[in-house]
This record gives C-alpha cells, structure tokens and sequence, in this order.
C-alpha cells in the first residue's frame, strides 16, 4: 500500500444511463495497487480508460476473459473533489505501472536503452515515449492536454484547458454547459435537463433553441440567457491564442481563406502549436484536400510526436492516399508504446467510454 495514493470515498451504482441503481452510498478505496467498488477489486494496471463527469466515473477494465476481454463499470462519487482526486490516483498509478512494465519488457530483450518517457507538465502522468522523436510539445491522453516543453521559457499558461471539442473534433477551449427546459401545463409540469461539455461556438445553436423554447412558461429564460451569453464569448479563448474560436467557426463554414488567416495570426505569436496546426488539417480535410490536410497533420506531429488526434488522422488518411510506407513508418513509431491491457501508452487516442451528453 502507498499512504499518499491511499483514498477512501463512497459512491452509488450507476447504470449505462448514467443513473443510481442503488439507494444507500457503497464503500470503496484506493490504495495505490488495488481499486476497490464494494465487493469488487480491479488492480490499477487492468484499468484500461477512466473518464470523469463532475462526480461521475467510468471505468474500462481487462476481464482476463478471452469471449469478454472488456469490462465497464459507472459509479458516481459523493464529491467533485473526491471524484477529481480518484481519477487523479487512477491515473498517476497506472502510468507508471504500465512504463514500468514496458522498460521491463524492453530490458528483458536486451533494447533497455530505447525507453524514453515523460511526466505530464499538467497532471503528472507517466507518457511513454519509446521510440518516438524528441519534439517542443508532450501530449497527454490521460488529462487531454498539450503543454509545450520549453526549460528556458515561461509555460504557456493558455495551454491549460485548451482541448479537443466531442462536438466539432477542432482543438479549442471546451467548457460546461446547460441545457434545460421548463414546462408548466394543466396536468403535468416539468423540466429536462442536461450537461454538456463543447466550445462555445458549438452550444450556439442549442443555445437559441433552448432560449425561444422556454419564452412560453419564461422560467427558463435566465438560465437560456445565461448560457447564450457565455456561447458568444463570454468564456471565449484569449491571450496568444485569441481568434482560435474564430479561425474554428470559419472553416466549419468552408471559409479556408479565413480560417487560415486566424490560425496565422496565432502562429505568429505561438509558432510551435500541433493543435492549430491539427486545426488547419482538419479545415483541410473538410475541403476534401486530403493530400494538404496529411501534410497538416504531418506538421502538427514535428511539434508534439505523441500528438494522438493527428496520428489517427494520418492513420486513415495514408491508405486513401496509397502512402504505404509512411503508414508503416508511423505504426512502427507508435507501437512501441502498446501495452499488454489493450492500452496505447504512447498517447494513442483511447476509445470514449460514454457520450458527453449519454453520461450527465
């Protein structure tokens, strides 16, 4: 057991709905080893993915059952804090019981020399780097983060939040929003409710729905005002980055010209950026220019190696293109960090547990 990664915290059941399925709060803790949900041991190198949503988490697990090799359970915390401190624990244990591993592994075959990793700048997870090149920036698929590495300069601190949206797939600030509504009849009143993390140019829409959708009983006009207010850039990205939701919303509209010229406007300040290069390759792709839009992704993997949402652009992009060497090339780079759980260590993108919008 590890004192300093030792938690105890209660939860309730939740199904795939994301609701209780239990009424009285359950025991469960974390000793750094072994994740235990009531009954229910996982040991921290079988969790596959955890994700969280305010208090609630989800957990893909290795069954060690070849006809059901993946095992989820939903479970919600009794706090954000504790939640957020979980999923931290999780995180920082499995990184580095799976870069243990994998030097292991490697030192078993006599390459002990090839490993290479990291520590998220962010969150303090172990990254594996094996094999792949020395690059200005570190991705991180346990927090989704990309920090730029730079021991001579100041960190960039509107790095921190930005990510890629669920919504639009474009590298932005995503933020949480809500949308309710509220009715009030003769026989029957009632609201419906929902949490949903997205940029703020992609709640715009749902926005003025849910705004001209309550003018008929008005008690859910503040809260549509309120979220219409921050989706027009009241929490809008800014610093070296302002223009990104800009240059974002134009591609989105087919306008390259423009979209361009707002990512230029970044690159001047942020010359080492894979997301607004990634950004670039997307609008790109949108065009249907595939040849431009891998050389895109190309450009956004010499800023950041391990940058997952590029390389699995490039991974469909290169046999369309019928660039089978470069396919094989980059496989090579980045299975290197494949684990024996089924996860890729290296930063490659992990299968999303829940929707946003199927979890809250």
């Amino acid at each position: 057991m590890h004192d300093d990664h030792f938690l105890a915290f209660k939860f309730h059941w939740l199904n795939e709905q994301g609701q209780q399925t239990t009424l009285f709060r359950k025991k469960g803790n974390f000793d750094g080893d072994i994740l235990t949900l009531e009954t229910t041991e996982l040991p921290v190198e079988s969790i596959i993915h955890a994700e969280l949503r305010e208090m609630k988490l989800a957990l893909s697990y290795a069954t060690g059952n070849e006809r059901d090799p993946v095992g989820v359970l939903l479970i919600q915390l009794t706090s954000k804090k504790e939640a957020e401190q979980l999923k931290k624990l999780l995180d920082l244990s499995r990184s580095a019981v799976w870069a243990k591993q994998h030097k292991l592994e490697l030192e078993k075959k006599g390459q002990g020399d090839r490993f290479r990793d990291a520590i998220c700048p962010q969150c303090d997870a172990t990254l594996i780097l094996t094999d792949l090149p020395a690059t200005p920036q570190l991705y991180c698929h346990f927090c989704d983060s990309l920090s730029t590495l730079d021991p001579e300069s100041e960190p960039i601190k509107e790095e921190r939040g930005l990510r890629i949206c669920e919504e639009c797939g474009m590298y932005t600030r995503p933020l949480k929003f809500t949308i309710l509504y509220i009715y009030i009849l003769l026989v029957i009143n009632g609201f419906w409710q929902k949490q949903t993390w997205r940029c703020p140019p992609c709640m715009r829409g749902d926005a003025w729905k849910m705004l001209f959708g309550n003018l008929l009983f008005v008690i859910g006009v503040p809260v549509a005002i309120v979220q219409l207010v921050r989706s027009y850039g009241g929490s809008s990205v800014g610093g070296r980055f302002k223009g990104l939701d800009t240059g974002n919303i134009k591609a989105r509209k087919g306008d390259l010209v423009g979209a361009v010229t707002s990512y230029r406007g970044i690159l001047e300040r942020v010359p080492v950026t894979a997301g607004v290069k990634y950004n670039l390759g997307v609008a790109l792709l949108a065009q249907g220019d595939e040849e431009k839009a891998a050389s895109s992704f190309e450009v956004a993997l010499r800023d950041c190696a391990n940058y997952a949402p590029a390389f699995h652009q490039l991974l469909r992009l290169y046999p369309r293109l019928g660039q089978t060497e470069k396919l094989k090339e980059l496989q090579r780079l980045w299975s290197a960090g494949e684990d024996q759980t089924g996860e890729d260590q290296s930063g490659m993108e992990e299968e999303q547990i829940f929707s946003a919008d199927e979890f809250e």
